[in-house]
């Protein structure tokens, strides 16, 4: 592995994996915004709240734990691969802020626009605050992404 990018048959395989998985990571999302009614509009959601009333009653759960926040968190971690697999495949030869800030804002603006899409379906409902929540998860998977690679580039040269 050299200093920048994979190159050859292995930056190849690599690249063609990666973009696989970013395409299956695309259809699971799309799946999940674009569906007619609220994931957690169901038996799953409806016994999430009653276990978190349960917990804030009996004390054993911290009272900033909520739906909300639960919601808020796994709009996080749903852009997280994203980013990840985006700052992995994405301009390499750029610096990796540049590449960071390119991929937040890209998420950014998808993000909005499935808001918008969201707005338009009878069942669903835009928040802007999933733009930011989504956001943040890019950012976290290309910053971990970013980690990540410098770490090993690091231990290959030892």
């Amino acid at each position: 592995m050299s200093g920048a990018v994979l190159s050859g048959r292995s930056g190849r395989v690599f690249r063609a994996v990666g973009w696989a998985l970013f395409a299956l990571y695309c259809a699971a999302v799309a799946t999940i915004v674009f569906a007619p009614q609220h994931v957690d509009d169901n038996e799953a959601g409806s016994r999430l709240a009653s276990l978190l009333d349960t917990g804030h009653v009996q004390g054993w759960l911290p009272g900033f734990i909520t739906y909300a926040s639960i919601e808020q968190l796994s709009n996080v971690i749903m852009f997280a691969p994203g980013g990840f697999l985006l700052m992995l495949l994405l301009f390499c030869r750029a610096r990796p802020w540049r590449r960071v800030g390119v991929i937040t804002l890209g998420a950014v603006a998808v993000s909005a626009g499935i808001e918008l899409i969201q707005t338009a379906m009878p069942e669903r409902t835009g928040d802007p605050l999933d733009v930011l929540m989504n956001g943040t998860g890019a950012f976290i998977g290309s910053l971990f992404a970013w980690g990540i690679r410098a770490f090993l580039m690091r231990w290959v040269k030892r």
